[in-house]
C-alpha cells in the first residue's frame, strides 16, 4: 500500500472515530489540505523557465484534487514561456487530440498555429500573425480575434501549446513520486503560473504534510536528535497554517525563501526529517485553542526575545526565556571603521555629518542590544528593533548575524540568565560539569532532563551550556526580563570590534536550543512548551 493511500486510509479512520466521540465545535482550527508555495528561489518574476522530464499531466486542480484533461510528451524536456498579445481563435472546442492535429495542418500551410488548452477538458487553436478571413479559409472553421491573450506557451521538442490565464492550467510530472522538475529540482504536488503583469512565478500546489518534507531539512540539519526535529517540524507546520496570507496578492500563500520557511521540494527531503514530520503529523503548536505564530530562528546566544521588542505586536506565547544549552559555537565578529560608517551613512540617505561613534542606549536582560544610535557630527540616527541587525546591509560587514553583542567589549554581559550570573560555558566546561551541577543548570520551569545518564551523553559533545555551575535555576520565564536604559559610548580608535553570540531575530524556538535540550533529554513537545510560553500541543 503506498503512503498516500495509507495516509488517506487512516485521515478516514481518524475523521470517523473523532466525529463520533466528540462534537464537531470540539475543533478550534483547520488543518490546510494544500498550500500554494511561490517558487521563488528558482522562478520568480521570469518570462522563461524551463521543465525537465519527459512527460507533464494537464489539468485543473480544485480543494486539493487534480483533474487530468490532457497529457503532454518530449524527448527534451519542456519551456515555459509568458507570452500576451492578439491571436486568432478557433471558435469550435474540441480533444487535444484533434487541436493538435489541427494545429499541425495549419503550420504546414505556414500559420503559426497551437493547440490551445480552454480548462475543463476542452482544447482549441490560436494562430499567430494572422487574420480572421486566413484562418478561417485554412482551416474551414469559423474563428474570432483575441485581442488580449495573456498566458503561457508550453515548447516541447513536437509541438507548442498555449494555456490562457484565465484556464487555470496546473500541470502534474510523472517522475519518481509523481514528481515534476523545474531548473533542476524536483517537486511534488502540482504546478501552476501565477502571471503578475509581464513576470511569472512558478507555483507549487502541495499538500501540507509533504511540504513539511521539503521544509524541515532545509530549515534544521538531519543529523539533529529526533526530538529537536520533531519540535522543528511542528514549528514549521504551525508556523505555515498561521502565515497563509503572506503573499496572496501575488497568487500564492506562502513563498519558498527565509521570507517565509526555506522550501527545498522533493529534492531537498531526508530520511530522518520525514520521520519526524510523520511522527507528528497534524499536530499544531496552540495557545487558546488557536495556532500560533511559531517563530523560531537558529540561535538566541543565551535568551530569547520578546516579539515587540523585534517586531511591533507583543504576543503572549511569545516572551523571552533564558537557554538551558545551546549546541555548537555559535559566536561570530565583525569589524566596522568610522570610515566604513560614514559610507553606509551616504548610501542610507542619513545626514549626520561625519560619524563619531556608536552609543548603546538600552539593553535587555541576557544582554540583547535594544536601541543603540550612531552618532554624527551634526546628529545621530537611532536603531532599533530589526534595524539594529539589518541597517548594516550595505556595510562592508552586511547585516549584522543577530543583537546579542558587544562593541569593542562594552554592553551587557551576552548569554546570560540576568545581570549577576555567569557568563557562557564553553563546551569543554560544559562536559566536565556533566556530573551533577549540570543537572541543576538545566532544569527550568520543574521540566528536569531525564536522567543522569542522558546528561552524561553529551560528554564530548559540541554544546554549550549557560550559567554554568554556579547558574541559579529561575522558576519563571519573563518576570524577570526587562529592557534597562544605558549611555554606552563605544568608539575606540576610531574603530568598532563587534562580538556577538547567536543567529536571527530571537523570537520563539531557538535551533541550537531545541537540539541541546534534546542532547539533555528532553522530548520535542516539552522543548516546545519551554521556547513558547503557555502553549498546548493539539492534533
Amino acid at each position: 500500500m503506498n503512503k498516500k493511500l495509507k495516509r488517506l486510509i487512516t485521515m478516514a479512520l481518524t475523521l470517523g472515530l473523532t466525529f463520533s466521540a466528540m462534537p464537531q465545535s470540539a475543533f478550534a482550527f483547520e488543518v490546510p489540505q494544500v498550500l500554494r508555495i511561490g517558487l521563488e528561489s528558482i522562478c520568480k518574476n521570469k518570462t522563461t523557465i524551463t521543465l525537465g522530464g519527459d512527460e507533464l499531466l494537464i489539468g485543473t486542480e480544485k480543494n486539493g484534487n487534480f483533474y487530468k484533461d490532457g497529457t503532454i510528451s518530449s524527448k527534451s524536456g519542456f519551456t515555459v514561456n509568458l507570452c500576451s498579445g492578439e491571436y486568432i481563435a478557433i471558435d469550435d472546442e474540441m480533444a487535444q487530440e484533434d487541436a493538435s492535429d489541427l494545429a499541425y495542418n495549419l503550420n504546414r500551410l505556414n500559420l503559426k498555429a497551437y493547440a490551445t488548452y480552454l480548462g475543463k477538458d476542452d482544447w482549441t487553436v490560436y494562430v499567430a500573425n494572422s487574420s480572421v478571413s486566413e484562418v478561417e479559409q485554412a482551416s474551414r472553421y469559423s474563428a474570432s480575434r483575441e485581442r488580449d491573450f495573456v498566458g503561457i506557451r508550453l515548447d516541447t521538442s513536437g509541438e507548442a501549446l498555449l494555456f490562457p490565464k484565465d484556464a487555470n492550467t496546473v500541470f502534474m510530472g510523472t517522475a519518481k513520486e509523481d514528481t515534476f522538475i523545474i531548473s533542476g529540482k524536483s517537486y511534488r504536488g502540482m504546478l501552476t503560473f501565477a502571471i503578475n503583469g509581464l513576470a511569472m512565478t512558478a507555483v507549487n500546489i502541495v499538500e501540507l504534510e509533504d511540504y513539511l518534507y521539503g521544509v524541515v531539512p532545509a530549515e534544521m540539519p538531519q543529523s539533529y536528535e529526533m526530538e529537536a526535529l520533531k519540535a522543528q517540524a511542528i514549528a514549521a507546520r504551525t508556523y505555515a497554517m498561521t502565515m497563509l496570507n503572506t503573499h496572496i496578492s501575488l497568487g500564492y500563500q506562502l513563498c519558498d525563501t527565509t521570507n517565509c520557511q526555506v522550501y527545498n521540494g522533493y529534492s531537498g527531503e531526508a530520511a530522518r526529517t520525514t520521520q519526524a514530520v510523520n511522527a507528528t503529523a497534524g499536530e499544531v503548536a496552540c495557545y487558546n485553542g488557536k495556532p500560533i505564530e511559531a517563530y523560531f530562528s537558529a540561535s538566541t546566544g543565551g535568551y530569547t526575545e520578546n516579539s515587540e521588542n523585534v517586531w511591533y505586536n507583543a504576543l503572549p506565547y511569545l516572551k523571552a526565556v533564558p537557554e538551558i544549552a545551546e549546541d555548537g559555537d555559535n559566536t561570530w565578529a565583525v569589524t566596522l571603521t568610522l570610515d566604513d560608517l560614514d559610507a553606509l551613512l551616504s548610501t542610507k540617505g542619513a545626514n549626520i555629518g561625519r560619524a563619531q561613534d556608536i552609543v548603546i542606549t538600552k539593553l535587555s536582560t541576557g544582554g540583547r542590544i535594544q536601541e543603540m544610535q550612531i552618532v554624527g557630527s551634526t546628529g545621530s540616527k537611532t536603531l532599533t528593533k530589526e534595524d539594529i541587525r539589518t541597517y548594516f546591509s550595505a556595510a562592508s560587514c552586511g547585516s549584522l548575524p543577530g543583537k546579542m553583542f558587544t562593541i569593542n567589549g562594552k554592553g551587557g554581559e551576552i548569554g546570560v540568565y540576568s545581570g549577576s550570573l555567569g557568563k557562557t560555558t564553553s563546551s569543554t566546561q560544559a562536559s566536565t560539569a556533566v556530573s551533577g551541577s549540570l543537572a541543576a543548570a538545566a532544569a527550568k520551569n520543574g521540566i528536569i532532563a531525564k536522567t543522569e545518564g542522558a546528561l552524561s551523553s553529551i560528554s564530548g559533545k559540541n554544546i554549550s551550556v549557560f550559567g554554568g555551575s554556579s547558574a541559579v535555576v529561575n522558576t519563571t520565564q519573563s518576570s524577570e526580563y526587562e529592557v534597562y536604559s544605558v549611555n554606552i559610548s563605544t568608539v575606540k580608535n576610531g574603530r568598532f570590534v563587534i562580538e556577538g553570540v547567536g543567529r536571527g531575530h530571537g523570537v520563539g524556538l531557538s535551533q541550537k536550543g531545541a537540539q541541546a535540550m534534546a542532547k539533555l533529554g528532553y522530548t520535542y513537545d516539552e522543548i516546545l512548551k519551554y521556547y513558547y510560553t503557555g502553549i498546548t500541543i493539539e492534533g
